[in-house]
């Protein structure tokens, strides 16, 4: 009897031996997964954060263009607004502080009321400015694997006449928001 308890005993000795090593190789092969969904809601977070940014800074931009450029205040910075809502580098010290190593692209645009635009129009109190940032967002810790195509864009109505000369000439019919316009501006 003692025999066999023995027996019985020294069996399930050698199964655990057996299995000492299993949970290393299962850790071992279910680490790359679990680092990869690590670091993939980290760059989501990362992008997720620039395109808040960007939305700021359009926002920023319509309202800045809807008041002129607040004419009293300069809230443009004393250059264009493009340039102004540009990301902070050495060549332009004037730009805005966004994420590192991204610079998106600046589009300020007059909307007119409809398409084709009526003869003679151009922006006056209550026509549309539209600022649009674009940028595409490289994953960092995927190098070279994947770009996000990020965009913001802001709407609001001029609430003064479009003057100043940090914005765009309100007369030049590239600064419209046309079905025609191919380079910028575009529907």
């Amino acid at each position: 009897m003692v025999s066999e308890v023995r027996a019985n005993a020294s069996r399930g000795d050698r199964r655990r031996e057996r299995e000492s090593g299993q949970a290393l190789v299962e850790f071992a092969l279910i680490l790359p997964l679990f680092l990869a969904i690590v670091v993939g809601v980290i760059q989501f977070g990362v992008a997720l954060n620039f395109w808040l940014d960007m939305q700021r800074l359009a926002n920023q931009g319509a309202r800045s263009a809807a008041v002129n450029c607040g004419t009293g205040s300069n809230q443009c910075g004393g250059v264009t607004l493009e340039r102004y809502l540009g990301a902070r580098t050495t060549a332009t010290p004037e730009g805005q502080v966004i994420s590192g190593g991204n610079t998106p692209a600046v589009e300020v645009c007059y909307v007119p009321p409809s398409q084709p635009p009526p003869a003679n129009w151009s922006p006056s109190i209550g026509d549309a400015v539209r600022v649009e940032l674009q940028e595409k967002y490289r994953l960092q810790a995927i190098v070279g694997l994947a770009k996000i195509d990020l965009s913001a864009r802001a709407t609001m109505r001029l609430e003064q006449l479009p003057t100043s000369a940090q914005l765009p000439l309100r007369t030049d019919q590239n600064n419209w928001v046309l079905t025609a316009n191919t380079v910028r501006c575009r529907v």
